[in-house]
């Protein structure tokens, strides 16, 4: 993603999981998300957004609509889970699917969820490491 010919349009769409806490999830993942978003613009040149798969809005639906009409070639599709449930293995993929029969001359890709990482093993270590020094 980093070489993209300038004339592309490339967009990212982040996809976390949302709680039916509706407030209070909105002003947490507003406030991951803004982070997130600053760092993947830098490192890869491509523009961001989040989305939300049902019970917060912008839903992925209207995002990818939006996207379209925009005139955007490439959407890449990024779900923030940790584990594979129903939302991973069947609802985002047949989302997606629709919207590639749709907008067959979009680019429209699936990443793999987060899952389980190294790296989030390791974030976990630096939190038991700050309750430890308190």
């Amino acid at each position: 993603m980093r070489d993209l010919h300038p004339f592309v349009l490339t967009k990212l769409v982040s996809l976390p999981h949302h709680s039916r806490e509706e407030l209070l999830c909105a002003r947490q993942v507003a406030t991951v998300f803004l982070a997130i978003s600053e760092v993947v613009r830098g490192a890869n040149r491509v523009y961001e957004s989040d989305a939300f798969l049902e019970l917060a809005e912008p839903n992925i639906k209207d995002i990818i609509d939006t996207l379209a009409e925009n005139k955007f070639n490439s959407i890449y599709v990024i779900p923030y889970f940790l584990y594979s449930g129903n939302h991973v293995l069947r609802d985002i993929p047949e989302i997606i699917e629709g919207f590639r029969r749709k907008y067959p001359s979009i680019s429209l890709k699936l990443g793999d969820y987060l899952g389980i990482d190294e790296r989030l093993a390791e974030l976990v270590m630096e939190r038991i490491a700050s309750i430890k020094s308190a």
